[in-house]
């Protein structure tokens, strides 16, 4: 329920590790117009706009926070052009499914007989509004397919995307890969919580693929 401008201590980071940001509203928020949250296809379009603007040469780095981390290890499964050369994702969940799943027990106290027709319901309507089932949107389909560098993070005491998630995420991909998890902080709290570890992780893991 964010927009590009929530981002903008992440912004700040990057900006001052010496890297150029561009912030988009994901479809339906901020100043991005739609009714439905968009696909990783949007990201893409993104990615050709910004080497379109500043230059074959560009280096492109993807990072995003919760379901932005979904979508960014979603996107990584993509065909994308060579001046992406790396992801990074916080707190993003393994699969809409699985969030839906663990949310239905977690949130409202669902009992399981109940959840399984109610979210297959909610899969089949989400198939008419927006053309697929809810196990498509699935990150660890997705980074099964990247060859990139993903550097994952989370909270260790995330109980809005359980941390174990992020393992899951880590697991599917064969890519080079690097795992910090913060270990008190809860969902989208790892920055604020540990802002000088947060940048020493992003900065060591940058350097490693970013010239």
């Amino acid at each position: 329920m964010s927009d590009g401008d929530s981002m903008a201590g992440f912004a700040k980071m990057f900006y001052d590790l010496g890297y150029n940001v561009l912030l988009p509203d994901a479809r339906a928020y901020g100043r991005s117009s739609g009714e439905y949250m968009g696909r990783e296809d949007d990201i893409l379009r993104w990615i050709k706009k910004a080497i379109g603007y500043t230059g074959d040469e560009t280096q492109i780095v993807v990072m995003g926070q919760s379901m932005g981390g979904a979508t960014a290890m979603m996107v990584s499964g993509l065909k994308l052009p060579e001046q992406v050369k790396a992801f990074i994702e916080d707190c993003g969940y393994s699969s809409v499914k699985e969030e839906v799943e663990y949310q239905a027990g977690n949130l409202f106290d669902l009992p399981k007989v109940i959840r399984k027709p109610l979210i297959k319901t909610m899969s089949g309507i989400n198939r008419i509004e927006n053309g697929f089932f809810l196990k498509r949107a699935s990150s660890d389909k997705q980074l099964r397919k990247n060859t990139r560098p993903f550097l994952f993070i989370h909270g260790g005491k995330d109980h809005f995307v359980p941390t174990e998630m992020v393992h899951q995420n880590y697991a599917a991909t064969n890519a080079p890969k690097f795992l910090w998890i913060a270990p008190l902080a809860g969902h989208a709290m790892s920055y604020p919580m540990y802002k000088n570890k947060y940048r020493q992780v992003i900065k060591d893991f940058l350097k490693k693929y970013i010239r």
